[in-house]
């Protein structure tokens, strides 16, 4: 029993552990581009915190810098001379005479420019980690191909056929089966023009995803777009899922599923469809470990799904994922440029995703903070240093992104009283811009709480009704 706890305590360890690292690298970065360039433009930064609230441990550098690390580490900010907040709220004194080195006298593109900084640093460091992870272990090639086409589905009704190598979608040029996944589950319920490549004849097809409501073991509801094409892949399983049916039965990385219930399995997607109806059914899997076949005994969960037409039903899983093709080594170039690739796709992807939920195209309980952030990066540990990398570039990519919004208190909000103030060649008064930033607390706070509330109520479901 003690042995079963330490390891618990090491196991949850790692995971508070992988979750301050996540947050820890998109913080600094962030706020490591706002210091930088307030350097280079002569602006005199008094504090650099990482975290909120009581000080954990601080130290003061040559130029008068207080680096301070904090008890939440929720965040960060930096903050310069002539700042009466965290938030880089001005003030009242006029410009000319505030003292040398107040970021509020500097002309108003050096302060743009200072704020700006912050989210391109998030940028920039995301497509370096992509770059990074890239050139160490290699790229997934695997191409664009259909292998099948689900009768009934959109892809068939559209046209397109097995065989069909698919070049570009709604002119984003397809490079791998990837890009095709990614595009089309992101945008249930909006036509699509599809590009293919048939025999050396290009046919473009519109086609709109079927909506596909599927809830992931941690609660979360995903509105999934599905056109019913399939890449084949074997039935050898990459990864087991800790703590999942397959791992308590005993299924392991590199076995070959032969058969289920008898039944013979050819590719990967039999298991899914063999297992998806069978959830809580005992079902006799057979496979080929390194040559001796084995039958194994497994029992699906279940996970809440909708089909297409909106009626509920339950999702087998028993949670292993297919051992895709061997990631392909690239040039650094080529890693740069896949990593600058990957960070412009998770931008797109995140604004697609905002307008879809305000459109109400996209379910909003999907939105979710600081616990569900720290569910996901738990998840993530688990499986390595690659995905956890990748994990930290997406969110950094998205951190960016969201504090670029137009709303005062955040770097967008900054600079949308810049470009104001540029346009009217004179800053709005103190009066607007206290204003403004009360609004932008109201609606931060609204953002705060809504996200933490819908935190809650998954993990309050979740305990009543099991799961995750």
């Amino acid at each position: 029993m003690i042995e079963g706890l330490i390891s618990q305590a090491f196991t949850w360890g790692l995971y508070v552990l992988g979750f301050l690292f996540v947050l820890g690298v998109v913080v600094f970065f962030h706020e490591l581009g706002h210091f930088l360039v307030a350097r280079w433009c002569g602006v005199t930064v008094t504090t650099f915190s990482i975290g909120f609230g009581r000080e954990l441990g601080a130290f003061v550098d040559r130029h008068g810098t207080r680096w301070r690390v904090a008890a939440i580490p929720l965040g960060g900010y930096v903050k310069f001379l002539d700042d009466t907040n965290a938030a880089s709220q001005p003030s009242a004194t006029a410009p000319e005479n505030l003292p040398p080195g107040s970021f509020h006298g500097k002309p108003v593109w050096q302060r743009a420019l200072v704020v700006a900084a912050g989210p391109v640093a998030n940028f920039l460091v995301a497509a370096l980690i992509y770059t990074a992870v890239n050139a160490t272990y290699g790229v997934s090639m695997i191409t664009a191909r259909v292998d099948e086409v689900v009768a009934g589905m959109p892809a068939e009704k559209a046209g397109i056929k097995a065989g069909d190598i698919i070049t570009d979608i709604d002119g984003w040029s397809i490079e791998t089966f990837d890009d095709v996944v990614r595009i089309v589950t992101a945008s249930s319920g909006r036509t699509l023009n599809i590009t293919v490549d048939r025999a050396g004849e290009v046919h473009t097809f519109p086609v709109t995803p079927a909506v596909r409501d599927q809830e992931s073991d941690l609660g979360v509801t995903l509105r999934l777009g599905d056109i019913g094409i399939n890449r084949v892949l074997p039935a050898r399983i990459g990864t087991v899922v800790p703590d999942s049916p397959a791992e308590k039965a005993g299924i392991e990385s590199g076995d070959v599923i032969t058969a289920i219930d008898g039944a013979p399995v050819t590719s990967f997607e039999d298991v899914i469809n063999m297992v998806g109806p069978a959830a809580g059914r005992t079902l006799a899997i057979t496979v080929d470990r390194a040559g001796t076949a084995r039958t194994i005994e497994v029992v699906p969960g279940a996970v809440d799904g909708k089909k297409p037409d909106g009626t509920p039903y339950k999702q087998g899983r028993i949670g292993v994922s297919p051992d895709r093709p061997a990631p392909v080594a690239v040039s650094l170039p080529e890693a740069l440029r896949l990593g600058v690739r990957e960070t412009y796709a998770n931008i797109v992807q995140t604004i697609t995703g905002i307008w879809d939920i305000l459109a109400q195209r996209q379910s909003a309980d999907q939105v979710g903070g600081p616990i569900l952030m720290a569910e996901v990066t738990a998840r993530v540990v688990e499986l390595g240093w690659e995905p956890l990398l990748r994990w930290t570039a997406l969110i950094s990519a998205n951190i960016g992104l969201l504090n670029l919004l137009p709303i005062p208190l955040l770097d967008g909000g900054h600079l949308v009283f810049y470009a104001v103030e540029a346009i009217r060649r004179r800053p709005l008064s103190q009066r607007v811009q206290e204003i403004g930033f009360q609004i932008g607390i109201a609606v931060v706070l609204m953002l705060v709480v809504f996200v933490n509330l819908n935190d809650l109520m998954r993990l309050g479901k979740r305990w009543l009704f099991g799961g995750g």
